[in-house]
């Protein structure tokens, strides 16, 4: 898979200084492939130097420094200087499983021409149980699927180096939704491969904490999706994934959403060309027009099995303990 002197993998780890780092970089140097098959670059954008660790004193481990740039700069960095294959990025409070990459180095084998490899999720809590599990299943070219929402987490996901940087890496200008514009970009790129196994922890303990704006992720998404639409070959290669009712749907709505939002920015022929488009897409969905499936992914804000259910699940959970 890989020639000599290159890695498999470069695990980039964004950090602003958790207590768990040390758990996360021990994750990815504990893996069962040869070790000299990955390389962690550590980039530390917390604005302040990291306590001592054994790890820094691992010869398959470097660390960089980022001036509090935000982590789309902070893994961009990581990646301009990765010399693997593949490239593996995961928060400091998350983590990987000890095969991950043996599994993922398997289906790389198998699948060389994908350009975004993953696996399942576990969302853990405080006491370290599994509190929920997610894998789309997802294979090929999905870009209908990822357009309409479909959730694949980019810490459970091995992305080819060289696709990375064919489609401009991380966007700085996506400040909330990153990961889902990288994973949008990739698929209107080339096809996916998944592993049916779970490779990567995310934590979602009583005590996580977050910088993120969440407030402004519904503008960037529809900032990312129309980005994805103006591409050549968009539309069609949206329909053709389509395949269901259910993303039929999920693509007309995402039209539609679009036109509205143009209008409200008082864009009015790029409204009305997203409104042709959306025009052909209730057409080529033909006969899933009267399905349940289609009405019921086009009045949906989120599809299944997200993220957005997750968090909520999480939520109802310490409502009921401080009750």
């Amino acid at each position: 898979m890989s020639s000599t002197g290159t890695p498999f993998c470069s695990v980039i780890i964004p950090t602003i200084g958790r207590d768990s780092l040390s758990q996360t970089v021990s994750s990815a140097l504990q893996q069962t492939i040869a070790p000299d098959q990955v390389e962690v670059i550590v980039v530390n954008d917390s604005g302040r130097p990291l306590p001592t660790a054994t790890w820094q004193q691992s010869p398959h481990v470097q660390l960089i420094t980022t001036l509090q740039r935000e982590r789309c700069v902070a893994r961009n960095t990581g990646a301009a200087i990765a010399r693997g294959s593949y490239l593996l990025f995961i928060d400091d409070d998350d983590w990987l499983l000890p095969d991950a990459l043996s599994h993922f180095h398997q289906l790389a084998t198998e699948r060389p021409d994908a350009v975004w490899l993953y696996g399942g999720i576990e969302v853990v809590g405080a006491d370290g149980a599994c509190v929920a599990k997610a894998n789309s299943g997802l294979n090929g070219h999905c870009l209908a699927q990822v357009m309409g929402g479909a959730w694949i987490p980019l810490q459970s996901s091995l992305v080819r180096t060289d696709s990375f940087f064919t489609v401009g890496g991380l966007n700085p200008a996506i400040r909330v939704t990153e990961d889902q514009d990288l994973c949008r970009r990739m698929a209107a790129w080339g096809p996916f491969a998944n592993l049916d196994t779970a490779v990567a922890c995310l934590y979602r303990g009583d005590f996580w904490q977050t910088s993120t704006d969440y407030g402004r992720a519904a503008e960037d998404t529809r900032l990312s999706r129309d980005e994805i639409l103006c591409q050549p070959g968009a539309f069609s290669k949206m329909m053709r994934s389509a395949q269901t009712g259910y993303w039929y749907g999920r693509v007309c709505r995402i039209y539609v959403s679009l036109i509205l939002w143009h209008l409200r920015q008082r864009r009015v022929f790029t409204a009305l060309s997203r409104a042709l488009y959306s025009l052909a897409a209730f057409v080529l969905a033909g006969r899933h027009l009267f399905s349940g499936d289609f009405w019921q992914a086009f009045r949906a804000d989120h599809p299944p099995g997200t993220l957005h259910f997750i968090q909520m699940q999480l939520e109802a959970q310490l409502a009921e303990k401080g009750e």
